[in-house]
């Protein structure tokens, strides 16, 4: 599709609006289709862990109790990083939710095709993708504003760090220029555009353009404008605050407006967002604000926005380095469109060892336990069922003895239930069978 130049409806009327990232044109990667199969997944598991009288507990003892029939074996480990992220995942989804962590290494461990996927080239993708959704959506603002730009003619959009207002500057006639801005500035166009080039100018892309003290600054000069339509160049800076002509405390007023912005979030969420407000006015009242610097560029030519001053450029015809990065990180490679991907060629498979899937897979019977937790675990059931007065807190010591193929147990104080206990436990063929598995054992039972 020639993005440069689209063909579009109703030129002229000037009702097209940019809108920047919405939920139609957002970008569906590889991560994206992952995500879908993970939640696919674990709607299998859950509909499985349903089954169980008590899902909870089911899924509690899976990944916690070593003699339950179902335990999972996973890595190994019993508070590995893997074991909890899989059993956070299952309580959320019995709770109708979604999974807390969407993980290439579980989706594969558990025996799926898992793609080859590098998060920080999945950022990058994301924002070429927004470039080009954004290039697309500049040219239909302008072919519907009957503004036509010559070919080869390379402008700069300018966008002001206190007001988001964008400014165009290069060798076109006035006129032109200044239809330009007036476009770019209706509605909420200069706001979208203001985002875009500074999502782009950040430190993803390694931009000299950008520096965490910017970012703050435009973040609260933007909060300042939005909701109280002052200019910090206009405030004067005192007492660690910036205060208007009148002398109101611009921070009430602001705060004001991010209250009512916040209306649908908890308390604490309000008191962090206001306490962040107020720590970034004292700052910039006490460090001061940009003279200097006080805008990011971007360029735009022949219907593309091209970077500037970055080590990663998105813009068409800059951004060919994505493609040697995927083979560099042995991870498939896509060409990109506002539309979507599309397979240009495999990167190296995600492989697992197959012993390691074995084992993260696997769920453990009892005859897969280590034979003295089988011990415990009847030892266990055998003092629940018995009922003789042992006191609580009593430590027992159990031995067995191959030969006489016999189990001996001390610690009892009352010589009575010492003998019943003796006699009890020797009759139960299970034990005794399980014992002489072993040469010579002892445990220790605390009651």
């Amino acid at each position: 599709m020639d993005i440069t130049r689209p063909t579009m409806p109703n030129a002229g009327s000037y009702s097209y609006q940019l809108e920047g990232r919405t939920a139609n044109n957002s970008y569906k990667g590889p991560s994206e289709e992952l995500e879908d199969k993970i939640d696919k997944m674990y709607e299998e598991i859950n509909r499985k862990n349903k089954s169980f009288a008590d899902p909870k507990e089911h899924i509690r003892r899976k990944y916690f109790d070593p003699t339950y029939s179902y335990y999972r074996s996973l890595d190994g480990k019993f508070h590995s990083a893997n074991r909890m992220d899989a059993y956070n995942n299952e309580m959320r989804v019995l709770n109708e939710g979604k999974p807390y962590v969407y993980s290439v290494m579980d989706y594969a461990y558990r025996g799926y095709e898992a793609p080859s996927i590098n998060g920080e080239i999945e950022s990058f993708r994301r924002v070429i993708h927004e470039r080009l959704n954004m290039d697309f959506q500049v040219s239909k603002l302008f072919e519907e504003s009957d503004i036509n730009i010559p070919s080869g003619i390379s402008l700069t959009f300018r966008s002001d760090l206190y007001t988001n207002r964008i400014s165009v500057l290069g060798k076109i006639d006035d006129n032109l220029k200044q239809r330009i801005e007036n476009v770019l500035n209706q509605g909420n166009n200069a706001d979208i555009l203001s985002t875009h080039i500074g999502y782009s100018a950040s430190s993803l892309g390694k931009s000299e353009q950008y520096s965490l003290e910017k970012s703050r600054l435009w973040s609260l000069a933007s909060d300042i404008y939005k909701y109280t339509g002052y200019d910090m160049r206009d405030l004067e800076a005192r007492d660690g605050s910036f205060f208007t002509k009148e002398g109101e405390d611009i921070i009430e007023k602001v705060a004001e407006g991010v209250r009512n912005a916040t209306k649908g979030n908890t308390q604490a969420e309000q008191r962090a967002a206001l306490g962040l407000l107020r720590s970034d006015v004292k700052y910039f009242s006490e460090k001061g604000i940009y003279k200097e610097n006080a805008y990011t560029d971007i360029e735009f030519k022949d219907g593309h926005l091209l970077d500037v001053r970055q080590k990663y450029k998105y813009g068409v015809g800059q951004n060919g380095w994505i493609h040697d990065m995927a083979k560099e990180k042995g991870v498939d490679d896509y060409e990109l469109s506002k539309d979507g991907i599309k397979l240009l060629s495999k990167g190296e498979p995600f492989i697992v060892p197959s012993g390691k899937i074995v084992a993260y897979q696997k769920t453990q019977k009892e005859d897969d336990l280590p034979l003295h937790r089988v011990i415990k675990k009847a030892l266990d059931e055998f003092f629940d069922k018995i009922k003789l007065d042992i006191p609580m807190g009593t430590n027992l010591k159990i031995f067995y003895d191959k030969m006489p193929h016999k189990i001996f147990v001390y610690g009892i104080q009352s010589g009575v239930i010492s003998d019943m206990v003796n006699s009890s436990i020797n009759q139960n063929k299970e034990l005794l069978d399980l014992f002489s598995q072993l040469s010579m054992v002892n445990f220790s039972k605390k009651i």
